[in-house]
């Protein structure tokens, strides 16, 4: 009889996890923490994409970014 084994699925967004993770490391858990949180709440402190998902705030530079690519 075979029994499937159910696996966790893997980080949404990998690689800004890991970023994420050494930014804590570096300047410390509350204030990355606290520009997440920020960003979220949509002051553009944070920002980040990756496998079509997002999270946080665009500052002008992304935002402008994205509308000249949805122009072309």
């Amino acid at each position: 009889m075979d029994m499937r084994v159910h696996q966790p699925a893997g980080h949404p967004m990998p690689e800004i996890a890991a970023f994420v993770a050494t930014l804590k490391s570096a300047f410390g858990e509350r204030e990355i923490d606290e520009a997440i949180r920020r960003g979220k709440a949509g002051e553009p402190t944070f920002y980040a994409c990756e496998n079509g998902r997002s999270v946080g705030t665009a500052g002008l530079s992304v935002a402008a970014s994205a509308a000249q690519e949805s122009e072309q």
